[in-house]
């Protein structure tokens, strides 16, 4: 009764409707069409809609004007009840034969009676055989100057190539949840001006649920519509389109996600059986839930996001209200922790002990911190612990002036145990400072910027359980870090065994290397490696400093001579090893 007749009363499609109008009122029509979009977002509609422009009597007269058709003439009437001799409706499904599709050539051939255009629409056309389409490619090289064909399909996919590049390409959008709920308040209103129509009321709750429902379509939504009324109610409100539509009641999951979020896992529980006795399934209310969380979080990040949302506005309010103390991320989390939990509950014997968990699982979530609020922590602390002036930091926690440096740049963190006094002693060759193990370390890559970060696990274990080194072990330390470096990548010991140690100070050891050496160290995975046995080695974390000689250490003693194979294997070069060759000399023959 209420299927749009122009094309400017298709609801939602207004990229369509208006290139098709323009085609229209240009003359400039192609040959074939697809129209592709989910189930009744207007397909069909546009495409009778089309058919009826084209063979409007009064438009191809000239006494009206525009792209509309007049929907009074005996073309346009015959065409909306569907029995027009020019318009041709099939449906892909029924008709999918090779010989359905050569019946329809032969009657298409003729030109048409009314003096517009033959037009073919082919619902569902997805479904047509191979062989169908291959006797339909023809037409459609060739096509008469009279014909035009219409598919409509929900699955584009399935189409040949060769027919999809021989149409006009139309994407019919999902309509959205605020213009189906006014679509549905607009047809209660026509049918009460109607003489013969019913006598009704909608409210905007209502409409709102019977939108959301239809998840965009049109069509759907008009029959969810039909099936309210049916109820035999005058008034229809949300609680009877609930009831009807079998829809869960909104107050369960705003009791369930109150309790939720104010972290009270006892209320979240006792709301969760109210409604499981109530008669809502499990699966019902995990996905209930989660749509509820998703509202909380489009209205959390997006205040003016309210055309998202399923509800009226003193809902809305409410659920903004609830998620005034919750972050972005946090309820990421929640939302996550929801959606994830439908999936066990698909083929689980008891849905509800999945469900429950997750529900308190929600309500004892922690509050979750970024990056650089940790970042900042840190810092204040380091500031509070040495009682210096904190350099400025831009976003991110990143230092004003460039390079995020360890403790060997500047005044490093005391620990609990370690007065401000005992830093100079260290400096002067006494016994470094402790560091506690749960404190921050610092990366430092050489001259390069550092990242400050917590201690991996195994280093902090190790740190606690390994006692202290003093300044005079730090040479047989020493010896046992590379030991065990080399116990765990051959390689890489003997690159350490080649390196000198300058010293140990102030919360860093300081090695001394050529470039080469230095360049391999540095290797993400060699220096995890390494700081991990050092730490094991010295009982501490200590910061591991690249320097070159004379630079800022003493030259290291000669180191000594590797293999000659290890040498070799050091120049590995593009998968070729490269021989050794003195500067200044040339190679025979090269």
């Amino acid at each position: 009764k209420y299927r749009p007749q122009v094309f400017t009363d298709v609801v939602g499609q207004d990229h369509v409707s208006r290139v098709l109008a323009r085609a229209v009122e240009s003359g400039r029509i192609a040959h074939a069409f697809l129209f592709t979009g989910a189930r009744g977002v207007g397909k069909t509609t546009s495409a009778r809609i089309l058919a009826k422009s084209l063979n409007c009597r009064e438009r191809l007269s000239g006494e009206r004007k525009g792209p509309d058709p007049c929907n009074r003439c005996t073309s346009c009437l015959e065409i909306t009840s569907g029995a027009a001799l020019d318009v041709t409706e099939i449906d892909g499904a029924s008709n999918r034969g090779i010989a359905d599709v050569q019946a329809l050539r032969e009657r298409v051939r003729f030109t048409p009676t009314g003096g517009g255009y033959r037009v073919v629409i082919i619902d569902e056309v997805h479904q047509l055989s191979n062989d169908a389409f291959a006797a339909l490619l023809k037409t459609l090289e060739e096509p008469p100057p009279h014909l035009v064909f219409v598919f409509a399909t929900t699955d584009p996919q399935k189409l040949p190539d060769t027919i999809r590049s021989r149409t006009q390409r139309f994407d019919f959008a999902r309509v959205p949840l605020r213009k189906v709920a006014d679509r549905v308040l607009a047809i209660t209103e026509r049918e009460k001006a109607d003489p013969e129509g019913l006598r009704f009321t909608l409210t905007e709750d209502a409409a709102l649920l019977i939108a959301h429902k239809s998840e965009g379509s049109m069509r759907d939504a008009v029959s969810a519509l039909d099936q309210v009324i049916s109820a035999g109610e005058s008034a229809i409100d949300a609680e009877l389109v609930r009831r009807v539509l079998g829809l869960a009641d909104r107050e369960v999951f705003f009791a369930l996600a109150g309790a939720i979020v104010t972290r009270d896992a006892k209320s979240a529980l006792a709301a969760l059986h109210q409604a499981f006795d109530k008669g809502l399934d499990a699966r019902e209310l995990a996905e209930g839930l989660a749509e509820h969380v998703r509202h909380l979080l489009i209205l959390k990040v997006d205040s003016e996001g309210a055309d998202l949302v399923a509800a009226s506005r003193e809902e809305i309010a409410r659920m903004r209200a609830q998620a005034a103390d919750w972050s972005e991320g946090d309820l990421l989390r929640l939302l996550r922790i929801a959606s994830d939990v439908q999936w066990p509950l698909r083929e689980s014997p008891q849905p509800l002990i999945h469900l429950e968990a997750a529900v308190v699982q929600m309500a004892t979530l922690e509050r979750g911190e970024t990056l650089a609020e940790l970042i900042g922590r840190l810092e204040a602390l380091e500031q509070r612990m040495s009682g210096g002036t904190a350099a400025p930091t831009t976003r991110g926690g990143v230092p004003a002036g460039g390079t995020l440096r360890g403790p060997s740049s500047g005044s490093a963190p005391q620990s609990e145990g370690t007065s401000r006094g005992s830093a100079p002693q260290a400096a002067a060759g006494g016994s470094p400072p402790r560091r506690s193990s749960g404190g921050p370390v610092a990366f430092a890559v050489g001259e390069s910027a550092a990242i400050a970060a917590p201690a991996p696990d195994s280093i902090g274990t190790a740190i606690a359980e390994a006692s202290p080194e003093t300044e005079g072990d730090a040479g047989e330390a020493w010896k046992r870090a590379i030991e065990a470096v080399g116990r765990r990548k051959r390689m890489l010991g003997a690159f350490f065994e080649a390196c000198a140690l300058a010293g140990v100070s102030d919360g860093r050891i300081v090695l001394v290397m050529d470039d080469l050496h230095r360049a391999v160290i540095e290797e993400k995975e060699n220096r995890a490696i390494a700081t991990e046995e050092i730490a094991k080695a010295f009982g501490r974390a200590l910061v591991l400093e690249c320097v070159a000689p004379g630079e800022g250490a003493a030259a290291p003693a000669r180191a000594p001579d590797l293999h000659p194979m290890i040498e070799k294997a050091i120049r590995w070069f593009e998968g070729d090893i490269i021989e050794r060759r003195d500067r200044g000399t040339e190679r025979k023959g090269g």
